[in-house]
């Protein structure tokens, strides 16, 4: 059994720390905001924004930048709700830049209330600005009913009463966010609706949030079992979690395959490079399977080089429908 700790045991087996100076403490709520998970964030607004200019929507600079803020406030929340909620299990937990949590509320439990408090506020802000934008332009009540959706299925991914991690739907809500509910913003903002194009769009885009859940878990199995979470690697294992990441990109890329034969998309946006482009986590998850995952250090290897081929995936996927536009 893998379990990452690396922390310094008294009584309860956590050493709690007091901070010297507002600067260390301004310093912890950033590492507590892991802003680098932001980034895949902004990546899939761009891309639901993207898709919809390539159908011929209007450039409106202020609505993408407005509507970015709403689902800003909702994204940043569940760093802190998702660290306040897993406090106790992530007690057991080796802290590493993609899993684990940030560690910051096991060594300075007095800023618990302000975690709690500040995710609030967040979703408070993004809901408020999404009732702005509502009326601002004019946009049907769905919207508004759209991002506070969203908003709520990042808090409930690990808060009360539902705690969707803790009853074996976690990888399901992320799959749903991150295929589905955060291009899906940036889609909504640009075109001023959903329809099913882009629903048919999110069906490999959800595979990937399969991917990217299951990767984020891969360190954590163990301590996720400790903490009571169920999920594909607690009740399974590593191997088990590496083959459905195998699957889930290997249909990403059939289905884009598949859409760009049939030409189920019409003739808007040419999916092939797309197509082409989902190789790049294929490829990730395929070397994932010949990993040793009884070795640590392959273990959190495996993890960044499949966050890195999302991200390149991403990127990459954001830049040819932006050059196709610009085309």
């Amino acid at each position: 059994m893998i379990v990452f700790r690396k922390r310094s045991k008294k009584g309860d087996g956590i050493m709690e720390c007091s901070f010297g100076s507002k600067k260390e403490k301004a310093g912890a709520i950033v590492r507590l905001a892991r802003l680098h998970f932001l980034i895949p964030g902004i990546l899939l607004y761009m891309l639901g924004a993207f898709l919809a200019l390539s159908r011929g929507a209007a450039f409106e600079l202020i609505k993408i930048a407005l509507g970015y803020c709403i689902f800003f406030f909702a994204h940043l929340s569940v760093s802190f709700s998702n660290d306040y909620f897993d406090m106790e299990g992530d007690r057991y937990a080796t802290q590493t830049s993609l899993s684990g949590g940030s560690g910051v509320l096991i060594k300075h439990r007095e800023l618990g209330s302000f975690a709690l408090k500040f995710s609030i506020f967040l979703i408070a802000a993004s809901i408020a600005l999404a009732l702005t934008f509502t009326i601002l332009f004019d946009y049907p009540i769905s919207f508004l009913i759209f991002s506070i959706a969203g908003a709520l299925l990042g808090w409930f991914y690990t808060a009360p009463p539902l705690k969707l991690a803790y009853r074996r739907l976690g990888e399901l809500s992320t799959s749903l966010a991150a295929g589905f509910i955060m291009p899906g913003m940036g889609y909504f903002v640009v075109f001023g609706s959903i329809d099913i194009w882009f629903i048919l769009l999110s069906i490999p885009l959800c595979l990937y949030g399969l991917y990217f859940i299951l990767t984020v878990e891969l360190p954590d199995a163990e301590v996720d079992k400790l903490g009571g979470k169920i999920n594909l690697l607690v009740l399974f294992n590593r191997k088990i979690g590496a083959a459905v990441s195998l699957i889930a990109t290997l249909g990403g890329t059939c289905i884009f395959t598949f859409y760009a034969i049939l030409g189920t998309l019409g003739n808007q946006l040419d999916v092939r490079g797309i197509a082409a482009l989902s190789l790049i986590p294929l490829g990730g998850a395929f070397y994932g399977l010949m990993r040793n995952y009884s070795n640590i250090k392959e273990t959190l290897n495996q993890v960044k080089l499949n966050f890195a081929s999302m991200m390149s995936f991403l990127l990459l996927s954001d830049l040819y429908i932006l050059l196709q536009i610009a085309g």
